[in-house]
């Protein structure tokens, strides 16, 4: 979360990353596809790549369907429009009716579109 050093600007961004995550968990549709940019590139833990319209009906689908997601050890940079997140993740996915828990340390970069951040890459990487 945000600390005594982050910016508002650098909060905006966090919160636009807390967003995204609810989103997913609830299956909110209409604030997934608010908080993710047209032009969306998503690369999973897993090394599979999604557009946004991939990523989003592939969740509608269930495949996956996140149960958990806590983000941690998060650090938020700004330049310019681009806000670039460096984080940890705890996941709790069900796919294909087996759970699976597991971390990830990711990157997710969001750029400003008029008053909303919206993010535009996504890469993780699986921890042991």
């Amino acid at each position: 979360m945000a600390t005594a050093t982050t910016t508002g600007v650098e909060a905006e961004v966090l919160r636009a990353d807390d967003r995204r995550f609810e989103a997913m968990k609830k299956g909110d549709w209409a604030a997934l596809d608010a908080a993710l940019a047209d032009d969306l590139i998503y690369v999973h833990s897993t090394a599979r790549q999604e557009s946004k319209a991939e990523h989003i009906a592939n969740l509608r689908g269930g495949k996956p369907h996140y149960r958990g997601i806590a983000p941690r050890d998060r650090r938020v940079r700004v330049v310019g429009s681009v806000g670039i997140v460096n984080g940890v993740s705890d996941m709790h996915v069900e796919r294909d009716g087996k759970e699976n828990r597991f971390t990830v340390r990711y990157l997710a970069v969001y750029a400003k579109a008029g008053a909303d951040w919206r993010m535009i890459a996504w890469q993780s990487t699986r921890q042991d």
